[in-house]
C-alpha cells in the first residue's frame, strides 16, 4: 500500500512541476490576473463591494446600539464560561474520568507511534519512487 501511495505522490509531484512549467511558458495565470484587474478597474467591482460592506457594518452597529446585542451576548458567554469551569473542576476530580483519560492517552500514544512508523516507511518509498521516476524519464499513465 505504501508503494502505491509513494508512486502516486511522485507522479503527482511530477505532474505539478510540468503544469508549472507549462504555465510559465504560456503565461496563463499572469494573463488571467491582468484581465481580472483590468475588468475590476473598469467596472469598479472592488470599490462597490467595499462600500456595501461598510454600509452593512454601519447598520449592524446601529442595531447593536439600539438592542445591546453584543452586551447581552458577552454576559451570556461569561455565564456559560463560569458554568463550564465549575463543571470542569468536578470532572477533573472524578477518579473514573482520570482512569479513562490515562487509558485513552496510552491508546493515542500507540496510534501515534504506528503512524510515525508508517509515515517513515512511506517517505522512504516515496523518495525511492521519485528517484526511479527521474532515472527512467517521462512516465506514461494509461
Amino acid at each position: 500500500m505504501t508503494n502505491v501511495i509513494a508512486k502516486g505522490s511522485a507522479m503527482r509531484q511530477d505532474a505539478v512541476n510540468k503544469a508549472k512549467a507549462f504555465d510559465e511558458k504560456h503565461q496563463f495565470r499572469a494573463n488571467a490576473s491582468a484581465r481580472i484587474n483590468s475588468f475590476d478597474k473598469r467596472v469598479g467591482l472592488s470599490e462597490k463591494i467595499n462600500n456595501g460592506i461598510s454600509i452593512v457594518n454601519e447598520r449592524v452597529k446601529s442595531v447593536d446600539q439600539i438592542l445591546h446585542v453584543s452586551d447581552k451576548t458577552m454576559a451570556a458567554l461569561m455565564a456559560a464560561e463560569r458554568k463550564l469551569n465549575d463543571t470542569g473542576s468536578a470532572v477533573k476530580t472524578n477518579r473514573y474520568v482520570s482512569a479513562g483519560t490515562s487509558w485513552l492517552n496510552g491508546a493515542f500514544s500507540k496510534v501515534a507511534k504506528a503512524g510515525h512508523v508508517a509515515g517513515s516507511r512511506t517517505r522512504e518509498k516515496f523518495q525511492l519512487a521519485v528517484s526511479n521516476l527521474t532515472a527512467k524519464g517521462p512516465v506514461v499513465v494509461a
